[in-house]
């Protein structure tokens, strides 16, 4: 036993036996009207001690010693109702086995079971409401709270925000907002449901709202940019819950924290198939390329969490990647990572590397990838990109490397950009390759990452800092955008699922439009545009598109048992003719001669088209997706107004089963 432990239960024995006591004489009492015969209270008398005993043990079997009053609930009832029930069956068999005395009668019997549960369960309750603030009134200073949603997630959040458990500030809850308009004018957990969220501006106004909390950590993010439009015209702040992935280990109460710029961008939870995963990486020696910048670190965290046999961390630039190796050393002290630094271009020095640590997972995410800067550096990203990338591939065959993941993007269809065409090219090696080596080869394709290096959110928060303006580059300028995390768990899932040769997408939800982001950091910054800052447009730059597509019109998408990771048909192309064009490719960009390169780009990518600056590219995501299932059979669903046709698809197709199961 826990000598800390001691002084609590010591009190509970105490109170719970002085309790017991007093609901026998009550019962007594009350069963005969004030007047008890003496032979009653003697009959009691001779099994009070054993009673007692009995019962104490009874409720530590129902665990009223271990339970925490501060939470009682419905768990907690459970628990009083055992207890009280063995403590009613130890009388009754006490006074059954004491003939020298006068058996006790049943009455007495269920009347102390009663009083035992009402005192009990009422002095948990009453202890539970007195904490939380329900007894006594709430403190002047308390922050008017208004919730958004009443599902399970809504309870949970009004007691913890009641009891100071989601946060620590005083707070009272004067409202509810659910979509369900059945729910009008019910009390859950004592607090009124207001209505559905169209009445969200009233509500401020009328309940004298200071903060709203939305209790849906997966709610629509068209809905979300709804409150938080309401709320900065009302002048009150936006809180959401955290997601399961952003609690820490053992934090079992809801949490709640500011509304950041990735809950706007609207997208279910990615759900991992985490057994799949680990079967990929566990015991494997995993080596990720390109490991300092963003993508190839959150790859090296999530991969040694699946505790591979040896993690290997390859970059050419030795900042990142001395960091990460001194994060990854001390979060795994018993199988520290080992740091190369070495040039993806280098054959020698990357050989060395495989033949050294004998790699049989390669996640590839090394690669040049700012758009605009690549095409006044064209050279630099086909020797990178390109060449960098059949350097690596060659390596992997030759070491027999399992499987080998490289890092795509949705630039890569229908490019604009020389950024992107390398991208496809790269593609292209792995497809070629695959379809006579023993190495598996996968691509996985994914659009802008938020935070990552150099991306749009943190030049909008250094513009910020410096007082603005915002500069974007057209008003209808639209991205794909994913966080980090969530990006690198669908590449992990989709590179398990490859069997060579796959080109996987993942489900990247709504385009966002470029300015709406600004609009919402400058709100989220306690700013307004127009007066504190402003949004200036600075007009395409070369090779960026005005909207990013995820397929082009001759690929065709296949389903996987994953619903946010989609495969593409590519054909795969001849493996001789296409390496004879990217060493002409590759010629051309070693002489330095742009113009070749783009020429040679284009004859290797057939849809690439050079975007000039200033015009906006082609909008060529199609008016319908088509789903192949089966032989012969395929889908055609419209996408709905302004969702991606990638994601309409798989909300069409979703709604159906789901609608065919519930019909059976």
């Amino acid at each position: 036993m826990n000598p800390r432990k001691l002084p609590r239960i010591l009190i509970l024995t105490a109170g719970y036996a002085l309790l017991l006591e007093a609901c026998v004489v009550a019962a007594l009492l009350l069963r005969f009207g004030g007047s008890v015969p003496p032979d009653a209270w003697s009959g009691y008398r001779a099994v009070a001690l054993p009673f007692t005993a009995l019962s104490l043990l009874g409720f530590l079997a129902a665990g009223l010693y271990h339970g925490s009053w501060r939470y009682a609930g419905t768990a907690s009832l459970l628990q009083v109702v055992q207890g009280v029930s063995l403590s009613a069956l130890a009388l009754a068999v006490l006074g059954w086995l004491s003939p020298a005395t006068r058996p006790l009668s049943w009455s007495p019997i269920v009347l102390v079971w009663l009083l035992e549960l009402v005192s009990l369960g009422g002095a948990r309750l009453a202890w539970r409401l007195m904490r939380e603030g329900s007894l006594g009134g709430t403190r002047d200073d308390a922050i008017a709270t208004l919730v958004i949603g009443a599902g399970p997630s809504g309870v949970h959040l009004l007691q913890d925000l009641r009891s100071g458990a989601a946060g620590g500030e005083s707070v009272r809850p004067v409202g509810i907002l659910d979509e369900d308009a059945r729910l009008k004018g019910r009390l859950i957990e004592g607090v009124r449901v207001w209505g559905t969220l169209d009445r969200l501006p009233q509500a401020l106004a009328e309940l004298e709202v200071r903060q709203v909390v939305i209790s849906d950590p997966a709610l629509p993010a068209r809905a979300v940019r709804e409150i938080v439009r309401a709320c900065d015209a009302a002048g009150v702040r936006v809180k959401t819950l955290r997601g399961l992935s952003e609690l820490g280990p053992g934090r079992a109460t809801v949490q709640v924290r500011d509304v950041r710029i990735e809950d706007l961008l609207g997208r279910e939870p990615v759900r991992l198939d985490s057994a799949e995963v680990a079967a990929f990486l566990k015991g494997q020696r995993v080596l990720v390329t390109g490991a300092g910048g963003s993508v190839g670190s959150e790859l090296a965290r999530q991969a040694a969490g699946f505790e591979p046999e040896q993690l290997v961390l390859l970059d050419h630039a030795e900042n990142g990647l001395y960091f990460l190796h001194a994060e990854l050393a001390a979060a795994r002290p018993g199988r520290p990572p080992h740091a190369v630094v070495a040039d993806i271009q280098d054959r020698e020095g990357v050989g060395l590397a495989f033949r050294r640590f004998r790699p049989t997972v390669v996640l590839h995410a090394a690669a040049h990838k700012h758009v605009a800067l690549l095409e006044d550096n064209p050279r630099e990203a086909v020797l990178n990109n390109v060449l960098g990338t059949r350097v690596l591939v060659e390596a992997a065959e030759a070491a027999g490397v399992e499987k080998f993941v490289l890092i795509s993007t949705d630039k890569a269809v229908n490019p604009a950009s020389v950024m992107g065409a390398t991208k496809r090219v790269c593609e292209m090696l792995l497809q070629a390759r695959a379809r006579a080596s023993q190495t598996r080869f996968v691509a996985v394709r994914f659009g802008n990452v938020l935070g990552s290096d150099g991306s749009v959110i943190p030049l909008f928060q250094r513009q910020l800092e410096r007082g603005g303006p915002l500069t974007v580059t057209h008003p209808d300028a639209r991205r794909y955008f994913m966080t980090i995390p969530e990006a690198v768990r669908l590449v992990l899932q989709a590179a398990a699922m490859g069997k060579g040769g796959e080109v996987f997408l993942l489900d990247m939800g709504e385009q966002v439009r470029i300015v709406d982001l600004a609009r919402q950091l400058i709100r989220m910054s306690g700013l307004r545009e127009g007066e504190d800052v402003e949004i200036i447009y600075t007009g395409l730059r070369a090779g960026e598109k005005l909207y990013e597509e995820l397929h082009s019109q001759a690929e065709q998408a296949r389903m996987t048992r994953h619903e946010r990771v989609l495969r593409w048909e590519l054909d795969a192309p001849d493996e001789a003719a296409l390496l004879r064009d990217v060493d002409a490719v590759v010629a051309a960009a070693v002489a330095g001669d742009g113009a070749a390169i783009r020429q040679r780009l284009a004859s290797l990518v057939p849809e690439y088209r050079e975007a000039k600056p200033g015009a906006p590219a082609r909008e060529a995501a199609p008016d319908v997706i088509e789903l192949p299932v089966a032989a012969g059979v395929s889908l055609r669903v419209e996408p709905e107004p302004g969702r991606a046709p990638l994601a309409s698809a798989w909300r069409w197709l979703v709604t159906r089963i789901k609608g065919s199961s519930g019909a059976r």
